[in-house]
C-alpha cells in the first residue's frame, strides 16, 4: 500500500486527495510542525507538501526534513510556477514537484516514479546488507 503524508494548511485540500486515492493511506499534516511530528511516529511514508504555508513553508518543512529524514522522499506543491520557488525547492532535495491544480494523473505519476526510486533504494541495501553479511 502505498503512503502519503499530505502537509496543506489548506483543509478543503486534504479530502479531494483522499477521494482521489481511496486506496492509498493518506495522512494529514495541516502545519511544517505537525508534519515532522508525524515523521518521527511513522515510516514508509511519502510526504507531498504545499510550499506556501504559514510559520513554517514547504521549503523550511523540506530541509528539516533532509537534516532528519535524508531518505524520506518529498514531492513539492505550488500554486505558483515561479522559477525562484523551484529552484528553492530543488536546491532544498525536493524529489519531485507538482503544480497546482493538480490531475489526477500527475500526482500518480509523481508518486510512481518516486516508489521505484524507493524500491531501487531497498533493493540495493536489502543486497548490500546480504553480501556484507556473507563477508563477515
Amino acid at each position: 500500500m502505498k503512503r502519503i503524508l499530505f502537509v496543506d494548511d489548506d483543509k478543503t485540500a486534504h479530502p479531494l486527495l483522499k477521494a482521489m486515492f481511496p486506496d492509498w493511506q493518506i495522512l494529514s499534516a495541516y502545519t511544517g510542525l505537525e508534519a515532522l511530528e508525524v515523521l518521527e511516529k511513522e515510516y514508509g511514508l511519502i510526504v507531498i507538501t504545499d510550499v506556501h504555508m504559514p510559520k513554517m513553508d514547504g521549503i523550511k518543512l523540506l530541509k528539516a526534513i533532509r537534516e532528519k529524514h535524508p531518505m524520506v522522499q518529498v514531492i513539492v506543491l505550488s500554486a505558483t510556477d515561479q522559477s525562484q520557488v523551484l529552484l528553492e525547492a530543488y536546491k532544498a532535495g525536493a524529489n519531485d514537484f507538482i503544480s497546482k491544480p493538480f490531475e489526477r494523473e500527475e500526482v500518480i505519476e509523481a508518486i510512481n516514479n518516486t516508489k521505484r526510486k524507493i524500491d531501487r533504494w531497498e533493493q540495493a541495501m536489502g543486497n548490500l546488507h546480504e553480501k556484507k553479511g556473507k563477508c563477515w
